[in-house]
């Protein structure tokens, strides 16, 4: 009975090995130290909502944005509207063309 209890111990740690092996090979792992999730924390809680009017300036005064955008044949087709502020990570709305238009008049 002691060599099946031990064939069963090999098997269930051949499987653990061959199951870790498979999850490594398939995803990349992120390391991050304690200070940089706090930072990032404490920026989010700071952020405010800006969406609504189309801005293409932060009330922090900084002009870059991360913006998401669809690319086709090496150029953007399209882009959402909600982008966040890459400095104070505050969310805003990106402007348009048609807000360009709007506003000359």
């Amino acid at each position: 009975m002691n060599w099946l209890t031990n064939i069963a111990v090999f098997l269930l740690i051949a499987i653990g090995i061959l199951v870790i092996r498979n999850f490594i090979g398939k995803y990349y792992f992120l390391i991050l130290e304690k200070e940089e999730i706090e930072e990032d924390m404490d920026q989010q809680e700071s952020a405010l909502d800006l969406r609504g009017t189309p801005t293409h300036v932060c009330v922090c005064g900084s002009q870059h944005f991360y913006v998401r955008a669809i690319f086709q044949d090496y150029e953007i087709a399209t882009y959402f509207l909600d982008m966040i502020c890459a400095e104070c990570g505050s969310l805003a709305t990106a402007p348009t063309p048609l807000d360009r238009e709007e506003m000359d008049q």
